[in-house]
């Protein structure tokens, strides 16, 4: 998904899925990531505009912007955009973002170059100066003097000052200083940083917890962390680690994903099924493409996208080009002509697809 520098994408997405969320993402209306809370809104397209509709499919928000991206923590990001003419088609480039309320009311103009989703009461946000934390008002809470800065979690974030990465607090103080090659956001009481091409994890204290000797390495969740093993001379294969560094679940797998909701969808072989946390398959590698499980369903993809449950029943017909995650209830779903609605844990359409 195309992220402004204040974002990352995550680095261990099984390859099938990074080349069909990269074509996507010229698509796509919601190029920021998000989750939408049950209680919250979800972006629409009508005529060319966006606007947002709630969990049942009622327009609250007329479609009036050039973006609408998801809610979190009470606010949605919206954004203005240059449009321009590319043969024959007019595309829309990202220029300000800014946030609403759920009633629609412009909380914050657009006045951020970049801006990200509200975690923990912040959002990092970029200007020409640099990235800094703006509060629910939109003033900046930590002033932008980083280079890049990631999402707050577990009361840290990652920024990078010149080359190198660190750790502050919400009170904007250093409490780890920059000193890694890359440095992503605590999950599961550990953060997984970079050195000298080497992946570690530190305690929010900064001290070094594990060291892996692996060719990609992943966040922590549910307790395990993907891992990528191998070397230019041989063939990369996915494993997973323990809090305490040990491989619990030896590298076997073309591919793999983190776990969620106790299953982690993995690939032999070109085909995509789930193992659950003691490395047993769940549910069998049929599928050409498998995602994450949320809210019980996952995605996967045969021919089109379509749903599965945690034994492995198909529960909505594959169907679509693209499909999201159920988050609130609701999947966001794509048919031809690059038209998107959004259905219910029934396959039911909510907001019928739209362009």
């Amino acid at each position: 998904m195309e992220k402004s520098p204040p974002f990352q994408e995550d680095r261990l997405l099984p390859k099938k899925l990074t080349v069909i969320m990269s074509l996507v993402a010229l698509l796509s209306f919601s190029s920021v990531l998000g989750q939408s809370e049950s209680d919250e809104l979800y972006p629409i397209v009508q005529d060319g505009r966006e606007g947002y509709i709630d969990k049942y499919g009622r327009i609250i928000v007329d479609p009036q912007f050039d973006h609408a991206y998801f809610f979190s923590e009470g606010l949605g990001l919206f954004g203005t955009a240059l449009k321009t003419d590319v043969d024959g088609q007019v595309v829309k480039i990202p220029q300000l973002r800014g946030y609403i309320d759920n009633t629609g009311k412009i909380i914050v103009p657009p006045r951020f170059k970049t801006a990200c989703l509200f975690s923990e009461g912040l959002a990092c946000a970029g200007i020409e100066k640099g990235v800094g934390f703006i509060n629910k008002t939109g003033r900046f809470i930590i002033e932008p003097r980083f280079r890049q800065a990631k999402d707050f979690s577990e009361g840290l974030a990652p920024v990078q000052i010149d080359e190198k990465w660190g750790y502050i607090n919400k009170d904007g103080q250093m409490v780890i200083e920059p000193q890694f090659d890359d440095a992503n956001s605590f999950s599961d009481g550990l953060g997984r940083v970079e050195m000298n091409g080497n992946y570690v994890y530190i305690s929010r204290s900064g001290a070094v917890v594990i060291r892996i000797s692996a060719i990609d390495a992943g966040d922590f969740h549910e307790g395990l962390a993907q891992v990528v093993m191998g070397n230019d001379s041989e063939k990369t294969k996915s494993g997973y680690i323990d809090k305490s560094g040990r491989m619990v679940i030896r590298p076997l797998f073309d591919d793999a994903c983190d776990f969620h909701e106790g299953l982690a969808c993995v690939e032999i072989a070109g085909k995509m099924g789930y193992i659950d946390k003691t490395g047993r398959v769940a549910i069998a590698l049929q599928f050409d493409i498998a995602e994450d499980f949320s809210e019980g369903l996952a995605k996967v993809v045969d021919w089109q996208y379509g749903f599965i449950d945690k034994q492995g029943k198909i529960v909505i017909e594959p169907q679509f080009v693209w499909a999201g995650q159920f988050s609130g209830g609701l999947a966001q779903v794509m048919v031809e002509d690059k038209k998107k609605g959004y259905i219910d844990r029934a396959g039911n359409y909510v907001w019928r697809p739209s362009k």
